[in-house]
C-alpha cells in the first residue's frame, strides 16, 4: 500500500493542474517607452522597475496594484530589464529582458525633410539586423528606399499598426516651451552631427552610413563634363550670401571647360529667387523647376562634382556618392556628413547659429545674432569665391585649370 501511495503522489506532483486561486498576468511592450500592465483579480501590491542593462541603473520605478500599469517617460531605445516585485511577499514574480527577435517593431521618421530622412534612415536597417526583428518603417520618402530594403515593411506615416512589441520615433523634438524634449532624445541634437539623432536614439554603434537609394543611373543627359549646383535652400541663412559668389564660380568652371547645371526646384529667372543669389545666374544649363527627384539624382550620379549648401540635395548627392562641395556657415562643421569638401566660415566671424538657436521656419530672414544689421548673414558672406574654387579643385576627379 505504501508503494502505491508514493506512486500516486508522484503522479500528482508531475501533472500540471489548473489552480482555482486567482492569478495575475503581466503584459509588457516597448511602444514609445517601456510599459508593464498587471491584470487579474488577485489583490496585490507590486514594485515595477525598468532597468537599463547597459549600466544597471533604474530608469524608472513605481508601485502599482493589479489592474494598473507603469510606464517610462523616455521613448528612445533602452536595453531594458523589467522587474516586478511582490511587495507582500518581497520576491521577484516577473522579469523580462528586451528581446525583439522575430517580433514586430515600428520605427517612424518624423521629419518631412529630404536631408533628415536620408541621414536617419540607414540606422533602421542596422536596428533590424542587430535585433533580428520584423521591422516596419514609415518615412515621408518611402519611394527612395523600398525596392532596396526588401526585409523592411514600409507604410505611410499615420497608418495604424497592431501587435507591436516596440516603437520608436526619430526626430528633433521640442516640448511646449520650445525646449529640447529629452524624453525623445538622449542628447542635445544641436551639439552633434545630424545622423547621431538616429543611431543614438536607436542604440546603434556610431558610424557614418549612407543609405542604399533606389535611384538608377540611366546615363548622362548632357554631353561633356559638367558640374551640378544647387544654390537654394529652405532658409536664407542657409544660402551662400557672398555677393557675386556663385557667378564667379560658374564663370571659372565654364572657363575651365565644365558645363554648369542648376537643378534646384526654385526656378531660374524668377525675380524673387534670383535676388537671393545676387541676380539671375548666367552660363548655366537650366534644369530647375518641378522635375522628378530621380532626374536630379541621375544628373548628380553623372556629374564631376556637386556644389551646394546645407540642404537636402547635398545629402542626396552624398548618398549617391557624388563628389560634394558644401558651402555652409550657419551650421557647425560637425553638423552634416564628413565625406565632402566643406567650405566653412573663416575665423573671427559669426557662425554656427543653427547649432545654438532653434531655427524659426516662419522667418525667411532668420539671423538670430545680427538680423537687420550690416553683419546679417556674415557667416556665409565672409566665404570667398577663392575658397570655394579651392575646394572644387580638391574634389573634382579631373583637376581644374589654374
Amino acid at each position: 500500500m505504501k508503494e502505491v501511495l508514493i506512486k500516486e503522489y508522484n503522479n500528482l506532483t508531475r501533472t500540471p493542474l489548473k489552480s482555482n486561486f486567482p492569478q495575475n498576468s503581466f503584459t509588457i511592450n516597448f511602444v514609445k517607452g517601456a510599459q508593464l500592465e498587471i491584470q487579474g483579480k488577485l489583490d496585490k501590491k507590486y514594485k515595477v522597475q525598468f532597468i537599463n542593462q547597459k549600466n544597471n541603473k533604474i530608469v524608472h520605478e513605481g508601485e502599482i496594484k493589479n489592474n494598473m500599469w507603469s510606464k517610462t517617460s523616455t521613448e528612445y531605445f533602452v536595453d531594458y530589464n523589467v522587474k516586478v516585485i511582490d511587495l507582500d511577499e518581497n520576491k521577484v514574480v516577473f522579469t523580462h529582458d528586451f528581446k525583439a527577435e522575430n517580433k514586430k517593431v515600428y520605427i517612424h521618421f518624423a521629419s518631412k525633410s529630404l536631408g533628415d530622412t536620408i541621414a536617419w534612415f540607414p540606422y533602421a536597417e542596422e536596428f533590424r539586423k542587430l535585433h533580428k526583428c520584423e521591422l516596419v518603417v514609415s518615412t515621408f520618402h518611402n519611394e527612395m528606399f523600398e525596392k532596396n530594403y526588401p526585409n523592411i515593411k514600409f507604410i505611410n506615416p499615420g497608418e495604424t499598426q497592431y501587435n507591436l512589441y516596440a516603437m520608436y520615433e526619430i526626430g528633433w523634438h521640442y516640448d511646449e516651451k520650445g525646449n529640447i524634449n529629452y524624453n525623445y532624445n538622449i542628447s542635445d541634437f544641436r551639439k552633434y552631427g545630424l545622423q547621431k539623432c538616429s543611431y543614438e536614439n536607436l542604440g546603434i554603434e556610431e558610424k557614418e552610413i549612407k543609405p542604399n537609394l533606389t535611384f538608377k543611373n540611366t546615363g548622362p543627359t548632357i554631353e561633356g563634363d559638367y558640374v551640378v549646383i544647387a544654390p537654394h535652400g529652405s532658409s536664407h541663412a542657409k544660402y551662400w550670401n557672398r555677393p557675386g559668389g556663385w557667378q564667379s564660380v560658374i564663370d571659372y568652371l565654364n572657363d575651365s571647360g565644365y558645363k554648369v547645371v542648376m537643378i534646384t526646384q526654385e526656378p531660374l529667372g524668377d525675380e524673387w529667387h534670383d535676388s537671393k543669389l545676387g541676380g539671375t545666374l548666367t552660363g548655366v544649363i537650366d534644369k530647375t523647376g518641378d522635375h522628378p527627384l530621380s532626374e536630379r539624382a541621375n544628373d548628380m550620379m553623372n556629374a564631376k562634382a556637386f556644389i551646394g549648401i546645407g540642404s537636402g540635395l547635398s545629402w542626396l548627392a552624398w548618398a549617391l556618392n557624388a563628389p560634394v562641395v558644401m558651402i555652409s556657415g550657419f551650421s557647425e562643421a560637425y553638423s552634416e556628413f564628413k565625406d565632402c569638401e566643406r567650405v566653412s566660415t573663416p575665423p573671427n566671424n559669426c557662425t554656427g547659429c543653427f547649432n545654438r538657436v532653434r531655427l524659426d521656419p516662419g522667418d525667411w530672414g532668420w539671423c538670430p545674432d545680427h538680423k537687420d544689421t550690416d553683419r546679417m548673414f556674415e557667416c556665409t558672406k565672409s566665404i570667398s569665391s577663392h575658397e570655394v574654387i579651392s575646394a572644387i579643385h580638391r574634389q573634382l576627379v579631373k583637376p581644374l585649370n589654374k
